[in-house]
Parts: structure tokens; C-alpha cells; sequence
């Protein structure tokens, strides 16, 4: 039953080189293969195939909910499915009907947003459908899929060696890695008892994941995708062992993946690109390789699941007061007790995983509070492990190996039960303004000079060896206060994402030291005092950031009042110094702006943003941001000069708290 379109594998192709005939129930293929009936050569392989998977072994892991926005916000799996039978599909969180089969190189988004064809061939609608008849064994399940299947194999025919990981619409191998080691696995167990699986199909699926694999196998490229890429290249070593290939493949995988912990993994277990998003892709795809290698009694390396236990722990590092996680590059800011509770079963001596899978009750909170990754250049700063308590992070690391945000000393804060300074975070990964703008410094909490962004797109690279450097990060952890400081020096620019020739200017640097004072004294509670030094050879503009999220925000003079958060700045020259707040301006630029809560194209809203403007050459600006309803600090007293290391608080009943970056920390009132 040869085709024109895909599989593109012919049945001579496949059952005379490609099957492993050695197999029990395969032996009569060679045979039916030199005479041409392939008719038996099909009959004899679904047998086969029928009688060998075991499906006992595989439902044993738990069942996964497919990824990606491909259903409805409330939307039962039941209702998902009656949606998916009439072929309308959802990819990015935006609809499209078919009428009759589906065309999977369509793309119905106002501005050609190539992630729905991309993601749409994912096939999370399969594997869904796949659990329903799992569960219910409604036939009309099974024969949607088979409509589904039919018109992707005969449309998404396997491209050529020569062309890279990252082309095609249906076959990059990032949607490769994710068919083969998430939903088509599923997908296989569950359908193919029915009797819309014919024989027919069952082959052209065999011949498929086929392709599937020696595109991974020949095609594989870097970073996250990498790690996606191997975890479906291993799972079909695993699952399909009638591939003479599969033995290979699966070694060739789990060889890449081991050495990939230590190139792409910092030592304070962070990954590379230094996203909390994909840090957990890379987490969850070597943990989808470990279920089924458990499940079906494969043995992996003993480093896999000890690495991912400490990266895992990566996240309770990060965690705000709130359980949820600060969404650092392309992130995300889910609850870490959700991506506990995904892994903890292989991890059942882990006191805090435990805590943290028990809504934070009880024993079992880590014994640190706050916590540097000195490779990774991340500085969280916290009172506790209370819901209100006080949480502070600094960005001081690299740019990161992909999904960069241009946010180098980037502060956020949650306090209060509130977070409190934020920042635009992710938006989907598409041209428009508000994607640029979630990837500029000015969504962020730090400096521009003259109009321009950070600029390190522009001329950074990323070098084997950078994994075993620590950041350019000095920081202290004591009783009474946390303090950490970083320098930005790479370069400032009209930033072009799409080229890596943008021009940067390297004239200007931006100093930031943050003091957490967690027991300041004086009837006041934990606050952050920053230190900003602008350094350039040249008189500049700078604009400092802080981007508020709060329902009332209100200027007096020179400083801000939030509903739980006070700015209050040493900028006092009215002449060279000014203050503006600005929310949801699109003109002359995008500015206070963050994702609305879909998460979906066009669903922005407006975000408060403080914005600080001076002028100079060498300039030292000094911040206080204190949390809580009522501030009793009425004002910021420190020179404008970088050398000078002093900075007094006056408090609202005339005491002046003095302190001295100089005595090697917050020094107040002649004590530590």
C-alpha cells in the first residue's frame, strides 16, 4: 500500500531494511517481502505489534494533560473532545474550524503568528481524545483520531536530511521530540486496540514514528530543544523495538542527555538559559524519559533523576511568598507546588518537597531563607517562609543562552501578600510591539541611558566553559540584612531582535547594590535601600524603572505612594531631575503595559510604571522601597556623587538613621 504523499517510507523501504525480522511473530516478513505482498508483510507486523505492546507497563505512568493552549478556559475534556470531533481546533488559545479534513499548514491568527501551525502539530488534541476512549471506550473518539491521523500523514510528509531542525511547519524537531516522547506515545497505547487502527494505519504509524526518529537521530540541534529532542529519540528506542535502529537511537539519546547535565546545567543547578519556564521543560522531558524507562524496566544513568532533584530544588530556591515563581525570561510564574507534586513520587525522602506538596504546613521548611546562585547570578532575598513576608530578587547573571530578556539588575518584590514590583514578564512569541516590549529593559526594573535598552543581543556569546563561572556578583547573607551588588558594563542600543548586528553603546555602565534591611529597627519593618551608580564619560539621560502593580499610585514631589509600596528617591534637582508615572502609553513608545490573564495574543493590560528621569556623566542615585500601607521615611538624603558611600533616612518623627556601604554592610547608627 505504497503512497505519493507521507509516509514517505515505502513498504519495500521499511519491512526489507528497517525491521527487526529477528523478532518473534516478524520471521515470515523476509519472505513476504521478496515476493512483493506486502499485504502480508502489513498483516504479520499488526500482529505482531498487537500481541508485543504492553499496555499495563505503560498506563502505570501517570497520565500527563497535553501542553499548550489548545483548549477552552473551563473546558471539560469531555466537552474538549465533542469540539475536537466537529475539527475545531485551538492552538495559542486561538480557535479555527475545518471543514472536512484539517489542513495542518493553516494558520488563522491576525498576524501570520507561526506558533499556531507549529504548535497545532504537536498533536496534544490526540492524545486527549486518546484518554476519553481510555476511559470510556467510546468508539467515536478512535474515529475522530483516525480522521486526524490520516489527514496529518498524508499532508506532513517528512522533509528531507538536509533541511535543519529548525525549518518546516509540521516538522521542526522541537514538535518532533514533543510527538514522540509526550503525545503520541499515549496516543499508541490507547487507540491501538480499536478498530479504526486497522492494519493500515498501524503501519503508516510505525513508518511514521520512523521518520520521526531518524530526523532526531541526523537532525538534532542545542539547548532545550536538545534535551526535547533526545527524550522522544529515547522513548522510541524504548517503545518501538521493532526498529533495527532502536537500540542505537535509545543509546545515542540517553549518551547525549547525560552529557547535556553538564553543559547545559550551572553548578548551582540552574539551566543555561535561565528561564523558570524552561528550566522546568528540560526538568520535565528528562523525567518523561525516566517514567517510561522505569515502566518498562530500562535502566538510565543514576545522575538523571539525582540532577533533576536538584534543579527541582532550584524552584523552592525562587519561590515568592505566594508558592508561585518569578516569571525570569521567558518564564513563568506557576505555583512550584505544581511541578512538586508532578515529580515528588521520585523523590519520596525530599522533607521539602514534602513541605511544599503540603500546602507549606507543617515541618519541613528548608533551613535557609535567603539564597545566591552564584553562577546563575540570581540574589533572592526573603524574611521567611510565611505567606506575608518579605521577598526580594536581584538579577545580576549572564545573559542567558536563549529566551533573553534584556533585564540585567532587574528587582522585584513581593510583600504583604501582594507582588508588589513587578514587571511585564512573557507574551507570546510573536512581532508584535508588546513582545518587544516584554523583552526590553524598559518592561523591566532597572536603567536606560539616552532612550536605549540594554544590548546585549547584540554581541554576546555563549562559550562552553561560561557554565563553570560564577556571575559578576558580590553579595553578604546575615541575620540583620541581605545585601548584593552587580554591574551592567555591555553595552547600550536601539536593540533589533532579529539581527545580531544591532549597533551597542558601550559608553555607559549602571552600578546596582541592594541592602535588604530584614531588622532595621526603629518600629520599621523589612525594606530595600538601592544604590544606583551611572557611570559614563559622557553627559547622559537616565531613566530609572519601577513598575508597580497596585490599584492606586500617586506622585508627591519626587516620591510614590503604591497601595502597599513607597518609592522615595534622593533626586531633588528639579532642573536636572524628574519623575513621571505612566500607564498603558503606546506612543511614542510601549510603556507600562503587562499580559492580561489569558495569556493569549492581544490580551494585554495596562501596568503602573515609575518612571525617574536625571541627567550627568557619574551619578549615584539612592532608592528606598518600602512595603507596607504607612511609611515612616519622609526622606532620602544622599550626595549625587559615586564616591560617596553615605546615605541618611529621616523618619517621620525626626530621627536620622545613617548608613555606610563603606563598613562592608548596612551599618546604622554605629551598630551592625
Amino acid at each position: 500500500m505504497d503512497r505519493k504523499a507521507g509516509p514517505k517510507l515505502t513498504d519495500a523501504q521499511f519491512f526489507s531494511e528497517l525491521v527487526d525480522c529477528t523478532l518473534p511473530g516478524l520471521e515470515e516478513i523476509p519472505a513476504a517481502a521478496a515476493r512483493g505482498d506486502f499485504v502480508a508483510c502489513r498483516r504479520l507486523f499488526a500482529a505482531h505489534v498487537r500481541q508485543s505492546l504492553q499496555p499495563d507497563r505503560f498506563f502505570a505512568i501517570p497520565y500527563e494533560f497535553p501542553e499548550n493552549q489548545f483548549t477552552v478556559a473551563g473546558e471539560s475534556e469531555e466537552e474538549a473532545g465533542e469540539r475536537i470531533k466537529k475539527h475545531i481546533l485551538i492552538s495559542v488559545g486561538v480557535p479555527c474550524q475545518f471543514e472536512g479534513k484539517v489542513d495542518w499548514f493553516a494558520n488563522p491568527t491576525y498576524n501570520g503568528f507561526k506558533e499556531w501551525t507549529w504548535q497545532v502539530n504537536r498533536c496534544p488534541e490526540w492524545k486527549l481524545l486518546a484518554h476519553l476512549y481510555h476511559t470510556t471506550g467510546d468508539e467515536s473518539y478512535a474515529e475522530t483520531f483516525a480522521q486526524l491521523f490520516d489527514s496529518w500523514v498524508m499532508q506532513a510528509v517528512a522533509p528531507e536530511e538536509d533541511v535543519s531542525g529548525g525549518e518546516t511547519l509540521c516538522w521542526r524537531t522541537i514538535e518532533c521530540g514533543i510527538r514522540m516522547g509526550a503525545n503520541w506515545p499515549y496516543t499508541l497505547f490507547s487507540f491501538y486496540r480499536s478498530s479504526h487502527f486497522t492494519d493500515d494505519r498501524l503501519v503508516d504509524w510505525y513508518k511514521s514514528v520512523w521518520e520521526h526518529g531518524h530526523r532526531l537521530r541526523v537532525n538534532h540541534t542545542t539547548c532545550n530543544w536538545l534535551i526535547m529532542e533526545m527524550n522522544g529519540l529515547g522513548q522510541i528506542g524504548i517503545l518501538y523495538p521493532q526498529f533495527r535502529a532502536a537500540k542505537e537511537w535509545l543509546e545515542f539519546a540517553v549518551q547525549v542527555l547525560a552529557k547535556e547535565l553538564d553543559l547545559q546545567v550551572y553548578p548551582d543547578h540552574f539551566h543555561f538559559e535561565l528561564s523558570t519556564d524552561y528550566h522546568y521543560v528540560v526538568i520535565n522531558n528528562y523525567m518523561r524519559l525516566v517514567r517510561v524507562a522505569g515502566a518498562f524496566a530500562v535502566p538510565l544513568p543514576e545522575s538523571f533523576v539525582r540532577r533533576i532533584e536538584q534543579m527541582l530544588e532550584v524552584f523552592v530556591k525562587l519561590m515568592r511568598p505566594d508558592g508561585c515563581l518569578p516569571d525570569l525570561n521567558d518564564g513563568c510564574h506557576d505555583p512550584v507546588k505544581t511541578f512538586i507534586d508532578e515529580q515528588i513520587r521520585y523523590f519520596p525522602d525530599n522533607k521539602v518537597f514534602a513541605w511544599v506538596s503540603h500546602g507549606r504546613k507543617g515541618i519541613g521548611a528548608p533551613a535557609y531563607t535567603s539564597v545566591a546562585l552564584e553562577y546563575a547570578g540570581m540574589m533572592v532575598m526573603r524574611s521567611g517562609w510565611g505567606e506575608k513576608d518579605t521577598w526580594g530578587f536581584l538579577d545580576a547573571g549572564p545573559f542567558g543562552t536563549g529566551h533573553q530578556h534584556e533585564d540585567k539588575l532587574n528587582l522585584l518584590i513581593h510583600a504583604k501578600g501582594q507582588y508588589i514590583l513587578t514587571e511585564c514578564g512573557t507574551y507570546a512569541y510573536d512581532g508584535s510591539e508588546m513582545r518587544k516590549y516584554a523583552l526590553s529593559t524598559r518592561s523591566h526594573n532597572t536603567v536606560r541611558v539616552d532612550g536605549m535598552d540594554q544590548n546585549r543581543r547584540a554581541h554576546y556569546r555563549w562559550h562552553e566553559g561560561d557554565i563553570a563561572q560564577k556571575a559578576r556578583m558580590t553579595y553578604r547573607i546575615e541575620e540583620a540584612f541581605d545585601y548584593v551588588s552587580a554591574t551592567y558594563d555591555e553595552g547600550y542600543g536601539v536593540c533589533d531582535l532579529h539581527s545580531s548586528e544591532a549597533p551597542a553603546h558601550m559608553g555607559a555602565s549602571h552600578s546596582r547594590s541592594v541592602f535588604f534591611l530584614k531588622k532595621p529597627g526603629h518600629g520599621m519593618e523589612a525594606f530595600f535601600l538601592v544604590i544606583d551608580r551611572l557611570q559614563s564619560e559622557d553627559e547622559n539621560e537616565y531613566e530609572l524603572l519601577w513598575h508597580v502593580d497596585a490599584g492606586t499610585v500617586s506622585v508627591h514631589g519626587m516620591d510614590v505612594t503604591a497601595d502597599f509600596l513607597h518609592l522615595l528617591v534622593s533626586l531633588k534637582d528639579r532642573k536636572r531631575d524628574g519623575v513621571d508615572l505612566i500607564c498603558g502609553q503606546q506612543k511614542p513608545e510601549w510603556q507600562g503595559w503587562k499580559p492580561g490573564p489569558t495569556g493569549i495574543q492581544g490580551d494585554d493590560a495596562p501596568l503602573p510604571t515609575v518612571q525617574y528621569m536625571t541627567h550627568g556623566s557619574n551619578l549615584r542615585v539612592v532608592t528606598v522601597l518600602y512595603p507596607g500601607e504607612d511609611c515612616p521615611i519622609t526622606a532620602v538624603e544622599a550626595s549625587r556623587d559615586v564616591e560617596d558611600t553615605r546615605v541618611t533616612l529621616v523618619l517621620r518623627d525626626g530621627f536620622q538613621l545613617d548608613y555606610d556601604e563603606s563598613l562592608g554592610g548596612c551599618r546604622t547608627d554605629g551598630e551592625q
